[in-house]
């Protein structure tokens, strides 16, 4: 009798087992996962944060060099190249500044960085807002940009012109044609109309 008490015992025990196995499978699979965040940063606040760094300074003294250079030896080709090149990066600047231009190749600089900015805000993904075209409804966007901007460590306070601009709306890049005084300006220092 004790054997046969001891097998319905352990046939109960293992029908229990079972049963609370199936009936806490449904409600663990119901559990909803820790919803997706995602960082964002506004790109025309992270380029200004940038420029207000000496990567900047640095930049145009290079290119001052070489112009200087160029111009001791007259050589009137690579002047023009380099009035190009600073011309272009000027535009290329006020893409990123006043329009959504991609910032990408200077978020190079920062990279090794955003590892540890995820982290602290717990985001799986730091993009920048323009470059984010759709997340499901359930992901969480984060507003990162003072974050980033800060990764460059720049110079001065730039909290003020950061707010200022963040109030505008981005310039659409189509619009963003390069100035007419700085083509005039190119065209005066090489004789053309």
């Amino acid at each position: 009798m004790r054997t046969n008490n001891k097998s319905i015992l352990s046939a109960a025990v293992i029908f229990i087992l079972i049963l609370t196995a199936l009936i806490s499978s449904p409600a663990l699979a119901q559990k909803k996962s820790p919803a997706l965040k995602i960082g964002t940063y506004d790109s025309r606040t992270v380029i200004f944060a940038w420029s207000r760094t000496d990567l900047l300074k640095q930049h145009m003294m290079k290119w001052k060099q070489q112009n200087d250079s160029a111009q001791k030896s007259h050589d009137t080709a690579r002047i023009k190249e380099l009035a190009v090149e600073a011309m272009s990066f000027q535009h290329l600047l006020h893409l990123m500044v006043f329009s959504n231009g991609s910032v990408s190749s200077f978020m190079e600089i920062i990279k090794v960085k955003l590892p540890g900015l995820a982290k602290t805000a717990g985001v799986s993904v730091i993009v920048s807002k323009w470059e984010l075209n759709y997340s499901d409804p359930s992901f969480e966007v984060i507003d990162l940009t003072n974050q980033v901007a800060a990764l460059f460590q720049p110079k001065e306070n730039i909290d003020k012109m950061a707010s200022e601009i963040a109030k505008q709306a981005p310039v659409p890049i189509d619009e963003m044609g390069i100035e007419t005084d700085m083509l005039d300006g190119y065209c005066k220092m090489f004789g053309k109309k």
